[in-house]
């Protein structure tokens, strides 16, 4: 059975209550850019604190920024998986440190032109991956069908390591069934369905 996430953005005008009536969810996945790796800004870090305070769901920090060590001493307290982009310009493994210093989990995000090789030689020292099936900006974009491929690519490093694949952007009942990942992360396929109960059950089952 697969994980569910259900996907958020740190918008200003953010609204908790949009999950108040979701079940069975394992994490709760919150967006956070700052308008350059993704064409979109949003930077409302009250939103960890927030969701920590009223759910007890685990939640997932996705950093898609330039400089994720200056936001990890914002919200550390309030995650469990601090996840960074592998295109950002910084020293990765210093960054992994940083990460298991505030003893949380660590994680990085590839996107839609970033190859499974590039990635390889990190797989033995993260606990996630994140195969960004769209490229990182806004929800409701189509999924990338090159993403199963990429799946498939590294569920053969599974072997040795211990990362969970994680999966995000155009997820939905059909595409689910070929994604052989750990968690599914969705954002309009759950909260824009009539019953986004039934829909969190469906993809679990996919």
């Amino acid at each position: 059975m697969k994980k569910v996430a259900v996907s958020i953005h740190a918008e200003e005008s953010f609204n908790p209550g949009i999950i108040q009536n979701l079940k069975n969810l394992d994490y709760i996945h919150v967006d956070v850019s700052d308008g350059q790796l993704a064409p979109v800004t949003n930077l409302n870090l009250d939103v960890f604190c927030i969701l920590n305070k009223m759910y007890k769901t685990p939640i997932i920090a996705h950093m898609m920024v330039n400089d994720p060590a200056f936001y990890l001493d914002k919200i550390h307290e309030f995650i469990e998986i601090f996840t960074f982009h592998f295109e950002i310009k910084k020293d990765i493994h210093e960054l992994i440190n940083k990460i298991r210093v505030k003893k949380k989990s660590v994680g990085i995000a590839v996107s839609p032109d970033t190859l499974i090789e590039d990635v390889v030689p990190y797989l033995n020292l993260i606990d996630l991956i994140l195969v960004m099936s769209v490229y990182p900006g806004g929800s409701g974009q189509k999924f990338i069908p090159h993403s199963i491929e990429k799946v498939n690519q590294l569920k053969k490093y599974k072997k040795n390591n211990r990362f969970l694949i994680d999966i995000d952007g155009g997820i939905n009942t059909t595409n689910a069934k070929q994604l052989d990942v750990d968690i599914l992360s969705s954002t309009s396929t759950i909260l824009n369905a009539k019953d986004p109960n039934k829909v969190i059950s469906i993809l679990k089952y996919s």
